[in-house]
């Protein structure tokens, strides 16, 4: 055993040292990196749900037997043209003070009723927004439009809260239903002249009734055409990714195809990593409950709704299990062939072998290696800020409102962490990096040429930093790959998965970290600790006697 200890102490203290290194500056670079809304994003259970029936039922709306669901709403758009043109602080304040730009958006239904409500809700300022869809035949008055006119501009008064005269009309229609007459109202008035900044109010009158009154921001026309043409150096970068991730993945079939027919695949041992991945995708759509309730049709049992939106889930992600099956068994098959045994506590651990030796180790070594990768973002993140001036988006976006948004916040960040890092390290590691290897033999291709791939396939996704230049997101996480790409040859699959899984627990956990509530912030710190279990049982319950074969090969 004393042979085994002075192999592995050297660069095990290194990677602890690095780790802590890195995770320190990463953690102390979190607000820098994903700076969050002013806005309170993790809001108690129930809270915006009883704001919002508060304000219908106040205005008259019958709410009986309705249930409801919450969700939160962002204007990309308007954000970040606010953003970039009026800067930070100014946004910042402007979302406090209730700019329509980040909202709690609640809706309600009632079962056999076709007609939804909904509520857009700033925590602190009140209600930004309502409606109520109606039916083309329900009944109701039949106003002549300057009566319709007094309802609306009193609904912005005393629904809205905000004074009619700051506010010019810019248009007014009349629509004749079967049974009714509605009004169409459109307000704006101008927050900034140059650079331009508007805001509209659109109102909607359906017999004697408001049934719309909703707030918005306007991106001027030239503002948002530039914006437009300024994605496509980006997405250019983008396709290039996916091109080259295409050919990746035809690669794998072939190779899969290959290694079948000769005996070398085990579709058993293949097929549970793409069986957790699509379960774990299934589970997070299911606890996105907002989405549900969104889809349920009211005039059909709540169970057909949830069973078709999950049914078309389903079909939408079939072909991540059936292109991670040909992945996983050709990485398999070449990573045997080869014989570094880099897929050997991946497939421990499929088989349930949560204490063995190799997988406590990968456990230990991926969470380091996520604290590294972490440091490596952040790091690359401020030096890219310091050369190019690149900025970052406000958050949240993208991954973060999948936990922001779910009915279990903790099992969702689990779950669907955990199904990207499988999925995208045993492609483009495992699979990818092997594949390289096994066909130029050369380590540093192995290690950049997935890295690449990873970071231009990552380009348009603005929940990661930083926001531009457009090229900057993709060298950034270019680097976080071949951070990656060296632990997986140094190490193994499972080691960069937990490591994926860890760095990504440390991300979007963060608004919940942010929260000033200490459950909250408690569960977030057990959930990115989540990737230690393995090694800590290992640790403390299945470490085998010293000089074992078995400690002896995991520690080599």
């Amino acid at each position: 055993m004393s042979d085994t200890r002075a192999t592995i102490r050297p660069a095990g203290v290194v990677l602890v040292l690095l780790g802590l290194v890195a995770g320190a500056l990463f953690f102390t670079s979190l607000d820098r990196l994903w700076p969050l809304a002013d806005f309170e994003l993790v809001v108690e259970p129930g809270a915006m749900e009883r704001q919002a029936r508060g304000f219908l039922e106040g205005r008259g709306f019958d709410l009986d037997g309705c249930v409801a669901a919450r969700r939160t709403a962002l204007d990309h758009p308007a954000i970040d043209y606010v953003d970039r043109t009026f800067g930070r602080e100014r946004t910042q304040s402007w979302i406090a003070e209730g700019l329509p730009l980040l909202r709690h958006r609640v809706r309600f239904k009632r079962a056999d009723d076709p007609e939804p409500y909904l509520v857009d809700v700033h925590p602190s300022k009140g209600v930004l927004g309502f409606g109520l869809y109606l039916e083309e035949d329900t009944p109701g008055a039949r106003l002549e439009q300057d009566a319709a006119r007094e309802l609306a501009l009193r609904a912005m008064r005393d629904g809205l809260g905000l004074d009619p005269a700051a506010f010019e009309e810019r248009s007014a229609t009349t629509t004749a239903r079967p049974e009714r007459v509605d009004h169409g109202f459109s307000y704006e008035r101008l927050w900034n002249t140059d650079p331009e900044l508007r805001e509209r109010v659109q109102l909607r009158v359906a017999g004697d009734r408001v049934v719309g009154a909703w707030r918005m921001i306007i991106v001027p026309g030239p503002a948002r055409r530039a914006a437009r043409a300024a994605e496509a150096p980006g997405r250019a970068l983008e396709m290039i990714g996916f091109s080259f991730l295409i050919v990746a993945a035809v690669g794998a079939f072939f190779v899969f195809l290959r290694k079948l027919r000769d005996g070398s695949v085990d579709l058993a041992e293949s097929s549970v990593w793409p069986t957790a991945v699509f379960v774990c995708l299934m589970l997070t759509f299911f606890l996105q409950g907002a989405d549900r309730f969104a889809a349920w049709e009211t005039l059909w049992p709540r169970w057909v709704s949830d069973l078709r939106f999950l049914v078309f889930r389903a079909i939408e992600q079939i072909w991540v299990p059936l292109l991670l099956l040909a992945v996983v068994a050709a990485g398999y098959a070449l990573d045997r062939e080869s014989g570094a045994g880099r897929g050997r506590s991946l497939a421990l651990l499929g088989r349930g072998r949560i204490l063995d030796p190799s997988v406590g180790l990968a456990s230990l070594r991926g969470f380091l290696v996520g604290l590294l990768c972490g440091g490596a973002l952040a790091g690359s993140v401020i030096v890219l800020g310091w050369i190019t001036g690149g900025g970052t988006s406000l958050q949240p976006r993208g991954f973060f409102l999948y936990p922001l948004d779910s009915a279990a916040p903790a099992a969702t960040t689990l779950l669907f962490f955990l199904g990207v890092a499988l999925a995208e390290e045993i492609g483009y590691r495992f699979f990818g990096g092997t594949w390289l290897l096994h066909l130029t033999n050369r380590r540093w291709l192995a290690i950049t040429l997935p890295a690449l791939i990873y970071g231009l396939t990552h380009t348009r996704l603005d929940f990661l930093p930083p926001a531009d230049p457009f090229w900057a997101r993709a060298l950034a996480l270019t680097l976080v790959g071949a951070v990656w790409g060296w632990a997986f040859l140094r190490f193994d699959a499972l080691t960069v998965v937990l490591s994926h899984f860890t760095a990504d627990l440390f991300i979007f956990n963060w608004p919940r970290l942010a929260s000033d509530r200490p459950v909250v912030v408690a569960t977030s710190l057990a959930v990115m600790l989540v990737p230690l279990l393995p090694g800590l049982l290992w640790l403390v319950r299945g470490r085998p006697g010293k000089g074992s074969p078995e400690s002896r090969e995991a520690a080599t």
